[in-house]
């Protein structure tokens, strides 16, 4: 149900504030197309960046919105719109507004490299505004790894992979048996992430795929892939549905059939994405940091990780770190850092227990985090 309208150039109000709820990727969005409007933005608000500045602009805690209820407010998040609505409600405010109108105009010269992909896939944040509903526990994404094992050797891949000595394909079957339970303990799934690793190795991809392509919890199944090779064609037949993306990543030379797998979605008519990278963020080696508990907690709420839900070998974790981290034996950790689903499903209660998390992870004192100011390294860089 959609509860939001989109803010457009009529709902602007010259004796009102504009605040942009959310200090990050969406609130770059926000503002960008608000500056091809010609509207000037007051402040931000960021539970997680109080006091700070973006983009030179103040950003206040949630604190501020009483005295500030009669102004307006763009709702700039993905996986906390639920929250932001019920918050603005609560305190009385009556002009919120989505920024689905403002994402679509924002100049692409504007962004980095990470909030141009999600204006590119702008139909993430339209599956947010359309299903919001308080009562019913929906979650943004959540990325399910289907192998370890992969065709390129990336020396600074974030998910770990570079780290594996035997990397295996996992097994399909037990994924769906887990992730089932998973599904039976939520109510919507706004879109479901596969990769690895290369997901396009594992001959088994089609089956996965089709097991979920009806359950209507799902509004979104993308695959990600580094475009090295092409996938089986029973995989392609499955992926003809308009549920379905394939994210293809353009690493240049070393996505080496990037233009056949183009020129095959094209003829089969399937959707798909090419993101082009240039650049990573540094998160480093896994060598453990001598972190404060304060620092720990900041890095994960500035990390654009910390919400990539994972789903691995049946358990969720709420970053790719966390979940490879532990399986290579860098790091334990904690019970309250993980949810196996490999027995059954789980109350409502113990999943919200789990993603409301903000005090940081295990995973964070071996990370140093992904943010807006992380240090840049040349993409896909090859350990040989």
């Amino acid at each position: 149900m959609r509860v939001t309208s989109k803010f457009i150039e009529s709902c602007y109000d010259d004796e009102k504030k504009i605040i942009i709820y959310g200090a990050g990727n969406y609130g770059e969005l926000a503002l960008g197309g608000l500056m091809k409007l010609g509207i000037k933005v007051d402040l931000f608000v960021d539970k997680n960046h109080s006091g700070e500045m973006y983009h030179g602009i103040p950003v206040y805690g949630p604190e501020c919105i009483k005295k500030y209820k009669n102004d307006i407010y763009l709702i700039a998040s993905l996986n906390y719109f639920n929250d932001i609505v019920n918050t603005l409600i609560n305190n009385g405010v009556e002009n919120y507004y989505d920024i689905e109108y403002l994402i679509e105009i924002c100049p692409d010269e504007f962004l980095n490299e990470y909030t141009l992909d999600e204006k590119r896939n702008i139909q993430k944040y339209r599956n947010v505004i359309n299903n919001y509903n308080e009562d019913k526990l929906v979650i943004g994404h959540v990325e399910v790894v289907v192998t370890e094992r992969c065709t390129l050797k990336c020396k600074d891949c974030a998910n770990l992979m570079q780290y594996y000595l035997y990397p295996e394909n996992l097994n399909i079957y037990e994924i769906i048996n887990s992730f089932d339970n998973f599904m039976d303990s939520i109510d919507v799934l706004l879109e479901m992430r596969i990769l690895g690793g290369e997901p396009f190795i594992v001959k088994e991809l089609g089956n996965f795929i089709n097991h979920y392509i009806n359950n209507d919890k799902i509004k979104r199944i993308s695959i990600y892939t580094n475009s090295t090779i092409l996938p089986a064609e029973e995989t392609i037949a499955i992926l003809k549905n308009d549920k379905i993306a394939v994210h293809m990543s353009d690493y240049g030379a070393y996505s080496r059939n990037l233009i056949k797998l183009q020129a095959k979605l094209e003829m089969e008519k399937i959707n798909y994405y090419i993101h082009k990278y240039s650049d990573w963020n540094d998160l480093g080696t896994l060598k453990e940091r001598d972190y404060t508990l304060q620092t720990i907690r900041r890095i994960y709420s500035e990390c654009m990780m910390s919400k990539c839900y994972t789903f691995y070998r049946g358990k969720l974790y709420l970053c790719p770190r966390s979940a490879h981290g532990e399986r290579i034996g860098a790091f334990i950790n904690k019970t309250t850092e993980k949810i196996d689903f490999s027995n059954g499903k789980k109350s409502k209660k113990e999943i919200l227990n789990l993603i409301d998390n903000t005090s940081g992870l295990t995973a964070c004192k071996y990370c140093n985090g992904s943010c807006v100011r992380s240090r840049k390294i040349p993409a896909a860089i090859q350990d040989i």
